[in-house]
């Protein structure tokens, strides 16, 4: 049986003296990075904001199966926010980060169908060539989510719904619930929101991170922010495995949901935690940039500083081999590159022969 074959859908269950102790660690967790990003300049605020919605983009179009250009992202989000120029901008990273923008800029209104089928649009330029599929629109037709090959394949879910109207019927019914539910916390919300969505799932393609959106502009409602203060899917990412057969446990048995929830909070917990590591990352790129705004650095160098600021290469430092391909460049040029910044007390060695990494030197 599948969840939505109960007689009481879609009246979830939970367990809240077991949802409780999570709930509050999860708030311990997240109230601190509210704080300190009230605090922050509102250029400092859209700079943590521009780092949260790379990882964020990176990893939901991941979890999709799809592989985002970084240094085009990037360009994408510094250009909409107008925090820096622009280098190299694809249509497809522009319009998945102006759907991360707005949905999350909007998250004090009501969500409506007519958002949904504009964001869909958005995100979905072209026709695939191998389906039909429906753009800007609910399904019009039954889903089954499945793996494996054909004639071995194991089927996972089976959605709701045959046809577009009741589809509509019920996603009319979850944009209703979203809108006036009562609740004891907005995070309890958003694990229901985002698990509710994608056991509908009303379009043909897009599902999984639309659900992320939705979660993630309830968790913006309940902590009265309008900007990205983590990302949700870097952890969902982290943790697909565990994410995929929890879900597919759940929605294949009773109402009750507490031990989704349970694993929803911890994610969000996961990710506030990684974004107090960025922000100290941003006071530390403030302070580099304050030292060296006299320093002459080339715009390969620059590269590979932005890279070492935003990225785990910030501790592991990156090999002369990967900087080279990085910048695109010979052997020499790299060579004469890292030597330079070395000289100027910008990096540092750490290893040595063939492990050889460059580091940024602490400021």
């Amino acid at each position: 049986m599948w969840i939505w074959q109960n007689t009481s859908w879609p009246n979830f269950q939970y367990d809240l003296t077991k949802i409780t102790p999570v709930l509050e660690e999860t708030i311990r967790t997240v109230t601190p990075l509210t704080l300190l990003s009230k605090e922050l300049s509102s250029t400092k605020k859209l700079e943590l904001e521009s780092y949260i919605l790379l990882d964020e983009a990176l990893a939901t179009a991941k979890i999709e199966g799809e592989l985002l250009d970084r240094e085009s992202v990037r360009s994408s989000i510094v250009s909409r926010l107008g925090i820096s120029h622009p280098t190299r901008i694809s249509k497809s990273s522009q319009a998945f980060v102006d759907v991360l923008l707005e949905s999350i800029r909007q998250s004090s209104s009501p969500l409506t169908e007519q958002d949904l089928f504009k964001w869909h649009q958005m995100l979905f330029l072209e026709k695939p060539l191998l389906y039909d599929m429906v753009i800007g629109d609910y399904r019009h037709d039954g889903m089954q989510v499945v793996s494996g090959r054909f004639g071995k394949q194991t089927l996972h879910f089976e959605a709701p719904c045959q046809s577009k109207q009741e589809v509509a019927q019920e996603m009319q019914l979850f944009l209703n619930w979203l809108k006036n539910a009562p609740l004891p916390s907005g995070y309890i919300k958003a694990a229901i929101a985002k698990f509710w969505f994608v056991t509908i799932h009303p379009f043909d393609d897009g599902n999984g991170r639309f659900s992320r959106f939705i979660a993630e502009r309830c968790l913006a409602e309940t902590e009265n922010t309008n900007i990205r203060l983590y990302s949700l899917s870097t952890e969902i990412e982290r943790n697909r495995v565990e994410y995929y057969a929890l879900l597919e446990q759940c929605q294949s048995g009773g109402m009750d949901i507490t031990d989704w929830i349970i694993w929803f909070l911890h994610q969000v917990k996961l990710a506030a935690s990684s974004s107090m590591i960025k922000l100290d990352k941003i006071r530390f790129a403030t302070q580099f940039w304050d030292q060296h705004k006299k320093t002459a650095i080339n715009t390969r160098q620059r590269k590979l500083i932005i890279r070492l600021l935003e990225t785990n290469d910030f501790e592991q430092g990156i090999s002369r081999k990967k900087y080279k391909n990085l910048v695109k460049t010979s052997e020499p040029t790299a060579a004469r590159d890292l030597k330079d910044l070395l000289n100027k007390e910008i990096l540092e060695v750490m290893g040595a022969g063939r492990s050889t990494r460059y580091v940024l030197k602490a400021q």
